[in-house]
């Protein structure tokens, strides 16, 4: 029986076609990214490149918006001159790895070969692992009363998830609410919704099952890593802006390596890959305050003294719901 080796999927030869294969494939797979929520910025991946295999944070400096009354003409006193702000977000560079492989005799015995399965499921892998590390970010950031976003939280915990309660939640942000377009929940805060009166159902289009279900006319990015309690029926909802969260890949010296040892187990081979990236909530600073490693690990995202803000309210795009499902 012929095996695929691992190194006939990946090897110097074919690395650039299957870094395509790969990135169309994590694209193909992450919710956030379809929703609009999370998109590459220019500018910040511009950063990233120039960060390189050695830089831990990509620091982005912006110009603060103007501000204050106009002033009245006079021919008897002179203009004022105003000043203008400025600020540095800092987006945090986390570097990951995982391992993949397979024995000889397991391929022999299961009489099929996985390991261009293993290869052609890495996109779809660090899709999952993205959107679990931007769901810890958020935690730490809107963690209610002491996290940086605590005053973009809208704690309705009692009352149950409806049309006015999502109406109420946008509120927070004001006549800036028109820019949240997307909502991220727990597979059952969706069912909840689509259990509510017919005008207001989830749409999901039958010609088009890859298409994210909407609700008022925003998309729903459903991860069952989202908070909700079974048992009390408190869920949390994130309502998003279009480019919320800046998702941008950043340099690793071998982001895929192959290796094949003869003599392990009857002969064993696996993939290596390594991923680095930010997938960083626009307008709050990582400070790192209680980092211990060079990368933080998602528990470290979840701290909240990790986080400051440096955005005004209204030029942040997430507003987190914190509801029940049901009476």
């Amino acid at each position: 029986m012929a095996i695929t080796k691992l190194s006939d999927v990946i090897n110097a030869a074919s690395m650039s076609a299957f870094t395509r294969f790969f990135t169309k494939a994590y694209h193909d797979n992450s919710n956030f990214l379809k929703s609009g929520i999370a998109a590459s910025d220019p500018l910040i991946q511009a950063r990233c490149n120039e960060a390189g295999t050695g830089g831990k944070t990509v620091n982005m400096p912006f110009w603060g918006d103007l501000t204050g009354s106009e002033q009245v003409l006079s021919d008897t006193g002179n203009i004022t001159v105003n000043k203008i702000s400025a600020g540095q977000d800092v987006a945090v560079i986390t570097r990951r790895a995982q391992a993949f492989g397979i024995t000889d005799l397991a391929v022999d015995l299961a009489g099929d070969d996985p390991m261009g399965w293993i290869a052609s499921r890495l996109g779809a892998y660090w899709a999952r692992r993205d959107e679990a590390k931007l769901l810890s970010t958020l935690k730490g950031i809107f963690t209610a009363s002491t996290g940086a976003g605590a005053d973009l939280v809208l704690d309705a915990s009692s009352a149950t998830l409806g049309k006015d309660t999502l109406l109420w939640a946008a509120q927070v942000l004001g006549d800036a609410k028109m820019n949240l377009v997307g909502m991220a929940m727990h597979s059952a805060a969706e069912t909840f919704l689509s259990s509510l009166d017919a005008g207001s159902t989830p749409y999901r289009p039958s010609t088009q099952p890859g298409v994210l279900s909407t609700y008022n006319g925003r998309s729903i990015v459903m991860d069952d890593n989202l908070a909700y309690n079974a048992e009390s029926g408190v869920a949390e909802i994130y309502l998003f802006g279009r480019g919320a969260v800046a998702l941008c890949d950043c340099k690793s010296k071998t982001p895929f390596e192959t290796e094949r040892n003869a003599l392990t187990n009857g002969g064993e081979e696996y993939v290596v890959s390594r991923h680095a990236n930010i997938a960083h909530v626009r307008g709050f600073k990582w400070t790192a305050n209680t980092c211990t490693g060079v990368t933080p690990s998602n528990t470290e995202l979840e701290v909240v003294a990790n986080w400051s803000k440096v955005y005004d309210n209204k030029d942040i795009r997430v507003v987190k719901l914190i509801t029940k499902l049901a009476d």
